[in-house]
């Protein structure tokens, strides 16, 4: 699998010609999220996502999406906190209109006052819903507790700063960063879809200043919120990293990664689930950035299986990397790589993610040499490494229990 990159104006082509196919996959990425807001406009990037599918100056709202998925296609968008992505698929043979709707949403939407007011009322009922999802929310309290500003605050932004969002500020932050925009197509790729883009970015990709901030931590220590609806604990426990997905100790930490947290084999599933019971659900929740980023575990627990928990998952942390557990790592991993490879939906992730991790698309090739390379005694340092940090927790907790997680994750 190759991944070529052309410079275009204010921007680059990521594309991977996949010859076998008949569909076209097109990705317009544009460097602005939530990082990019001040703190009295938070969450506007997302609401921008939101309304720029309420209608453009050259279709409406109905249009947009039915001239694609009337042919079988698919249209969506996030929003993370450094970036906002806009997506389509379609039959080749309808990659024209794709490329249309994909341009006029990201660089022409009408932003009318109608239609904010309505997705401001839209996404008000989702930070509801986030808010009752614990899982989530415990998320968000650990990027709450643990990041600086302005990566501490949630994507979706809050009720208050949603409500005050208006239409000047909406079409402020659209003007002041929607430039810069890389795309990703990944498919039947011809001369015509090339020259089509390349007209695209020429008449509308303006430079803009890019983002000049980084993720910063606070100290490490202990945060709870309490529920009345909650019988289990939902909880994070995790530490920063010196390292993010340009170094080279990245491969190991992608063996590492999956040896603890990737299939009902790893470490912390067999050892906390299927062996002890102590939970239903344990997974690593980790992100990183080019040059930093966070180690984290997500678990939910009752409140009398805390204890051990924590006691079984510090044991974990104190023990080598058995080679046993390295090798289901790096084979697993190498498999899951060659497996991208088998599909337009894997290899167009693989890039976007790539490009959403502020690094560089690595050719698969080039990925699986140096996980390849990795040794057990990079993974076992990196391990010692990571075990041996403070760890910043974050739970949300049934009324009255916060006195005794507390004692427990702090002793």
């Amino acid at each position: 699998m190759k991944i070529e990159t052309l410079p275009v104006r204010n921007g680059h082509f990521h594309f991977v010609p996949v010859p076998s196919v008949k569909t076209l996959s097109l990705a317009f990425v544009i460097p602005a999220g939530s990082a990019s807001e001040s703190p009295n406009e938070a969450g506007v990037a997302h609401l921008i996502e939101h309304v720029a599918f309420k209608g453009t100056e050259k279709f409406d709202e109905f249009t947009l999406k039915f001239s694609l998925e009337v042919v079988g296609g698919s249209l969506n968008a996030f929003t993370t906190k450094d970036f906002t992505v806009y997506l389509a698929k379609v039959p080749y043979s309808h990659h024209e209109r794709a490329i249309e709707v994909l341009s006029e949403i990201v660089f022409r939407p009408l932003f009318d006052e109608r239609s904010i007011e309505l997705e401001k009322s839209v996404i008000i009922e989702e930070i509801k819903t986030y808010d009752e999802d614990y899982e989530s929310r415990v998320q968000d309290l650990f990027a709450e507790t643990y990041l600086e500003e302005p990566y501490s605050r949630p994507v979706i932004g809050y009720k208050e700063t949603v409500e005050k969002l208006t239409r000047h500020r909406v079409l402020n932050f659209h003007s002041t960063h929607y430039g810069n925009v890389e795309i990703v197509a990944v498919g039947k790729i011809t001369k015509n879809v090339l020259e089509k883009l390349t007209q695209i970015l020429e008449r509308h990709n303006k430079e803009v200043d890019p983002l000049d901030v980084s993720p910063r931590f606070k100290p490490e220590g202990i945060s709870c919120e309490a529920k009345n609806d909650l019988t289990q604990i939902h909880m994070i426990g995790g530490t920063f990293l010196d390292f993010g997905v340009t170094s080279e100790r990245y491969p190991a930490f992608m063996v590492l990664s999956t040896l603890l947290g990737s299939g009902m084999s790893s470490v912390l599933f067999t050892r906390i689930r299927e062996q002890l019971g102590l939970v239903y659900d344990v997974e690593l929740v980790n992100q990183l950035w080019n040059d930093r980023g966070i180690f984290g575990v997500y678990a939910c627990a009752s409140p009398d299986k805390l204890e051990r928990y924590v006691e079984e998952l510090r044991k974990i942390m104190k023990e080598d990397i058995s080679k046993d557990q390295f090798d289901y790592g790096k084979q697993r991993l190498i498999g899951k790589l060659q497996m991208i490879t088998e599909s337009v939906s894997g290899i167009f992730g693989y890039v976007i993610e790539s490009i959403i991790s502020r690094g560089r698309p690595v050719p698969l090739d080039e990925m699986l040499k140096r996980v390849d390379a990795v040794t057990l005694r990079q993974v076992r340092s990196l391990w010692r490494e990571i075990s041996e940090r403070a760890w910043h927790w974050s739970c949300v907790v049934p009324v009255g229990s916060e006195d005794q997680v507390v004692k427990v994750l702090g002793s």
